[in-house]
């Protein structure tokens, strides 16, 4: 796990830099879709790196719609800039028959960043529901009449996906696991972040609360660092080292919590550029985090017996933890200083 964080920092920059976004409209007959894309990342859609006219052609050729099973076809497309770092592409397709279903591919989400996901928007009659496509499953099917079971689903596999395809929380996470702990402890703490998680998540995403990525994204690769010095403060050498570690555990859940109201608004960004209606927000909402909860509890199962197992060897605590931790802190200063870069 370590070594895919160290060998992956690039990956980790701010979470826009790995969001598309969408707003797709299903009528009888005609799809049209707006999509929103990074400046950082268009161009990786144009072959060759010829501009953003090549990357329009390859994404127009990529992106397909099928109504019933049959494809539409692409009438109007155009793109343009928006905003100061953003290209706002604009399709239209005309579907033949009266379809209530329709399949949506789009296999470009493989050839952006690493992780990339596309958050749509898909307005279908009065519905309005929330799909999702990553490159394990670069598409989403839309029916006339969504089921809200249907809609928690997807939102509880975006919560998983988000934690293990976040390297920033998987840092953070796993800094917190290597002063090692009772799993009840452990379990404490990680849903103590999942607490702050949802409470900030939920006030950015209903517009109560606004705070620009500029700051967040920072400050989520400065909770990274935190969490690795506390480490190795509490396992410095001299004095009753297990003590200083069992009293770190005992207050880490209030670290935990605090960093968790930063890390929050990582996502809340993503849900607000939907513009989801309250009632679908509420489903998305309680969804979302219960597939962060299930993530982190995961990733404590998963790492607890691995950690555990290093601490059993001869001085495992005195070599394993700091070198992790010190690690921990070096890869979260390299994205705290690209995110610090990036604001120029």
């Amino acid at each position: 796990m370590l070594a895919a964080l160290v060998v992956a920092p690039t990956a980790a920059k701010a979470h826009a830099l790995r969001l598309s976004r969408g707003d797709w409209s299903f009528e009888p007959g005609t799809v049209r879709a707006t999509l929103t894309f990074f400046r950082d990342e268009f161009p990786m859609l144009a072959p060759d790196g010829l501009g953003d006219a090549a990357a329009l052609e390859h994404l127009a050729s990529s992106a397909e719609v099928l109504a019933a099973g049959e494809r539409c076809a692409l009438v109007s497309r155009s793109a343009q800039s928006v905003e100061e770092d953003g290209v706002r592409v604009d399709f239209r397709w005309r579907c033949p028959g009266q379809a209530s279903r329709w399949a949506v591919r789009l296999p470009f989400v493989a050839e952006l960043s690493p992780g990339h996901t596309h958050l749509a928007r898909v307005t279908s009659g009065n519905h309005v529901v929330e799909r999702v496509a990553r490159a394990s499953a670069p598409g989403f099917e839309v029916e006339a009449t969504p089921s809200v079971l249907d809609q928690a689903g997807r939102f509880l596999r975006l919560g998983v996906e988000h934690i293990f395809t976040g390297y920033d929380h998987l840092a953070f996470l796993l800094g917190l696991l290597l002063l090692g702990g009772s799993l009840r402890q452990l379990a404490g703490i990680v849903s103590s972040f999942t607490l702050a998680h949802s409470v900030t998540l939920a006030l950015a995403a209903l517009g109560l609360v606004s705070i620009p990525a500029s700051v967040v994204e920072p400050a989520i690769a400065a909770s990274v660092v935190a969490v690795a010095a506390e480490n190795l403060w509490a396992l410095r050498r001299g004095g009753d080292v297990s003590t200083r570690v069992a009293g770190t555990v005992r207050r880490r859940w209030r670290l935990t919590f605090c960093f968790g109201l930063v890390h929050g608004f990582g996502f809340a960004s993503a849900l607000q550029g939907l513009g989801l209606p309250r009632a679908a927000l509420a489903t998305g909402l309680v969804s979302f985090n219960l597939g962060v909860e299930l993530g982190q509890l995961l990733l404590v199962l998963a790492a607890v017996p691995v950690l555990r197992a290093l601490r059993r060897r001869s001085a495992g605590r005195l070599s394993a933890a700091p070198a992790l931790s010190a690690s921990i802190a070096v890869l979260g200063l390299v994205w705290l200083g690209e995110r610090i870069a990036g604001l120029g």
